[in-house]
């Protein structure tokens, strides 16, 4: 642990010191080592990241066309609350431009700041834009669009300002008492599915007694919930849960942890069809239950 009374230069001031070429080396190798730098591609299972400069994929966008990059560039201009263009010196206009749409962009930017950019490359056209993302819709005019047409392009996943800020976050609204009610009884489900499994190694009847009497009362408060919502098949399977849990109550008060052991198997089935359903991961880690007419 860093003692409290050290000093230590900021990151962005350090980077500040340094040569534009310098800086921008620098810069990538901070956010590639940045919990959140491989968000949107780059990470287990997701494509490569690669540092590139604006100047590079203007140069060679064939090339780049659906890469995945960390570009770090300078703003050049504010096209829209969402869509604006960087190029590699502040200092002058290169003609080397690159268009960054970011849908979620909830702070604008200052021409002439640095920004780290990440996310695909991709050939600029409006359709495209729609096809990739299919809730957003694009506010440029014409104009811009003409300008734009069929050159480069990045849908940024993140942008990152000297401040080590991502600005391209989504805003989250804060949930409702009914969504943290959900949570609460979610993280009880969990927690107490995961000790009543455990227990089945050596089985005693009065825990699982009150593990399944835990269960019971939070699938309830789920069934509750996606009634309410009109989740059709989350309220089904929230139902079958509470089968299965009726089947775990039987077995334990007959002693039959076998029949507990198999009602606990097909519960997990269950929870993670719902899961895949009815769970987003938001950006900033956490996880909501998705909005009504967004499952299946």
């Amino acid at each position: 642990m860093r003692h409290p009374h050290s000093t230590r230069i900021p990151v962005r001031q350090r980077i500040g010191s340094l040569g534009l070429g310098a800086a921008a080396l620098l810069w990538l190798l901070v956010m590639a080592a940045a919990p959140g730098a491989q968000r949107g591609g780059g990470g287990a299972g997701g494509p490569a990241m690669i540092p590139m400069a604006a100047s590079t994929i203007v140069r060679n966008p064939d090339s780049l066309y659906g890469t995945t990059v960390s570009m770090y560039a300078s703003v050049e201009k504010m096209l829209s609350k969402t869509v604006f263009s960087v190029d590699q010196d502040k200092n002058k206009s290169t003609g080397q431009e690159v268009l960054v749409i970011a849908p979620y962009l909830n702070t604008a930017l200052q021409p002439g700041s640095y920004v780290t950019v990440q996310g695909p490359v991709f050939k600029f056209d409006p359709a495209e834009v729609t096809k990739r993302a299919r809730t957003y819709t694009l506010d440029i005019g014409a104009d811009v669009v003409a300008q734009y047409q069929g050159k480069p392009a990045i849908l940024a996943t993140s942008v990152i300002t000297t401040a080590l800020l991502d600005v391209a976050k989504r805003v989250l609204p804060p949930p409702t008492p009914e969504e943290l009610a959900l949570d609460k009884a979610m993280k009880t489900i969990s927690g107490t599915f995961n000790d009543l499994r455990a227990g089945l190694e050596a089985p005693k009847a009065e825990d699982m007694k009150a593990q399944v009497a835990t269960l019971k009362g939070a699938f309830t408060e789920a069934t509750v919930f996606f009634t309410a919502r009109k989740t059709t098949d989350a309220i089904d399977w929230a139902q079958q849960a509470l089968k299965f849990v009726g089947a775990m109550e039987t077995g334990v008060a007959g002693g039959k942890f076998d029949e507990v052991k198999t009602a606990a198997t097909g519960l997990a089935g269950l929870c993670t069809s719902c899961h895949a359903a009815h769970r987003e991961r938001m950006d900033d880690g956490t996880y909501r239950v998705r909005p009504p007419g967004g499952g299946n």
